[in-house]
């Protein structure tokens, strides 16, 4: 069974994915190919916990707390599109190094971040979008990928007219506003640091739904990662190879709290200490 969750859920990760981009992305493939109407996949925005809860869609909501009780964080390394997009940097960043992302994440810090959070949802529940995962990568792709590949399909379009082909429609470039573009720029930087230096580290300190779906994995009795003692040598590869920062070699523990159940752990391990 270990050897099929990490494709599994990286085959799921990229479904979520795409289909999220193709929400931001098919009206303007469907009229670059003369389509009459586009794919809906106004569903993968449902599917995102944050705006579920603000749309009061307690179904999506109650789901995915259930899962994540009872499985722990699969959301967060599945379903979130900017959990994903931070998994590619890191994945990017394991080419070059192994560097342990470990670190202690405090209760008192996560009832400081929800104290903090509670007063910014009574101010105005707009504020929550400063934080809402989604939102960031929404913003991303529509004023950095959508332009880029309006740019890309004219391109296409143009070679397409001077072959005579005709197969392509050019189509109008919206050019975001440049504060926008500012924002989304600097939301890519900064995910993209956090990723490098820490992997997960926006996940556990910064996101919304990453501290309240931390507190419900806690006790998730399926699919919580274990450390065999007698197993365990101590060499650290499991701890370096976790971007949550969930373990802790040293003294052979894992916070399932913080693990966002990537599974790349699972086969890390050369004396099957790590298991489930």
């Amino acid at each position: 069974m270990k050897r099929v969750l990490k494709p599994l859920r990286v085959v799921l990760a990229l479904a979520c994915f795409v289909s999220v981009n193709a929400a931001f992305l098919m009206p303007v493939v469907a009229e670059t190919l003369c389509l009459e109407s586009s794919p809906d996949f106004s569903w993968a925005a449902k599917m995102q916990f944050l705006p579920a809860l603000l749309a009061l869609n307690f179904a999506v909501v109650v789901a995915i707390l259930a899962v994540t009780a009872l499985v722990g964080r699969v959301y967060c390394s599945t379903v979130c599109p900017f959990g994903v997009l931070q998994d590619i940097v890191i994945r990017i960043r394991r080419l070059f190094t192994r560097r342990s992302c470990r670190e202690m994440v405090s209760t008192w810090l996560l009832v400081e971040f929800f104290g903090v959070l509670a007063l910014c949802a009574v101010a105005s529940a707009s504020l929550l979008a400063v934080c809402d995962p989604y939102a960031h990568y929404g913003r991303i792709a529509t004023n950095l990928v959508r332009p880029a590949v309006q740019w890309l399909a004219n391109c296409g379009a143009a070679w397409s007219d001077a072959h005579e082909k005709y197969w392509l429609m050019s189509v109008e470039v919206a050019a975001p506003v440049a504060f926008a573009l500012v924002v989304s720029v600097a939301t890519l930087v900064m995910v993209a640091a956090f990723a490098l230096w820490r992997g997960r580290w926006f996940c556990n300190h910064v996101c919304p739904v990453g501290a309240c779906l931390r507190l419900t994995s806690r006790k998730a009795p399926l699919l919580k990662i274990r450390i065999d003692a007698a197993k365990c040598v101590g060499c650290g590869i499991c701890e370096r190879g976790c971007k949550a920062g969930a373990i802790d070699a040293k003294a052979k523990t894992v916070d399932n709290g913080l693990c966002v159940r990537c599974f790349d752990c699972l086969g890390a391990c050369g004396k099957g200490a790590v298991g489930l």
